[in-house]
């Protein structure tokens, strides 16, 4: 039972929730296509990298991911020097209280733990992992720490360079905000960085699952079929 929902709503789930924000990114930025489309694309397209083997989908993973970071780096850096609403402040106020306990605070939180779902996704593929005793705890902690850095610097970036009235509601953020920073040629470049860094999500996502159903496949009899197969 853990393994068939971690594959489904630990896995599929945000595959599907990152391809649609694909889809929404890249017609936001050339106007063109299908966000539904776009979206199928996208899932097809990576999956096709990691099925080949997988030395080619590590090193898919591994270039996707170091461009996201830089590209997310020169977001947060540019931001730095176009604040808007400098008087925002992050500092917990008494009448935060009453929000924090309501409904859509509670709904808002479902989004930022898709965020953050991939921080243990070393320890799926620890029999593939070089000196796995020293390298995956090394993983966990440090993977962990960048994302809480990079995920709280953009969206500080986000609400202290455009009015939160903009933000409410809308799933391409970035795109929003990024007009705020460079103008509107420069927030078709931001929607385009988003979109590299949502196919690195993807990819991961797309990279780890299957280790799931394979461990399935391993203990159940039944489903031997999505286990590793033997060379014949």
């Amino acid at each position: 039972m853990a393994g068939w929902v971690s594959s489904t709503v630990g896995f599929a789930a945000p595959v599907a929730l990152a391809a649609m924000a694909f889809g929404k990114y890249f017609q936001g930025v050339f106007d063109a296509g299908s966000p539904v489309l776009l979206s199928f694309a996208a899932v097809w397209i990576i999956a096709l990298f990691h099925i080949r083997n997988l030395k080619l989908g590590s090193a898919f993973q591994n270039f996707s991911t170091v461009l996201k970071l830089l590209l997310t780096g020169a977001i947060i850096g540019a931001g730095v020097f176009h604040f808007a609403t400098p008087e925002l402040s992050f500092l917990p106020t008494r009448s935060d209280i009453a929000p924090i306990f309501a409904t859509p605070f509670a709904v808002g939180l479902v989004y930022v733990m898709y965020s953050y779902s991939g921080w243990n996704a070393s320890a799926y593929i620890i029999s593939e992992v070089r000196h796995p005793e020293r390298n995956v705890p090394r993983s966990l902690l440090c993977g962990t720490l960048v994302v809480i850095a990079i995920y709280t610097a953009l969206n500080a970036t986000f609400l202290l360079t455009t009015p939160a009235t903009e933000l409410s509601g809308q799933l391409e953020v970035a795109l929003i905000a990024g007009k705020h920073i460079f103008g509107d040629n420069g927030g078709r470049i931001v929607g385009a960085i988003i979109c590299v860094g949502l196919i690195s999500s993807i990819s991961s996502m797309t990279w780890i699952g299957p280790r799931v159903t394979m461990a399935m496949g391993e203990d159940a009899t039944r489903l031997r079929f999505s286990g590793p197969q033997k060379a014949r």
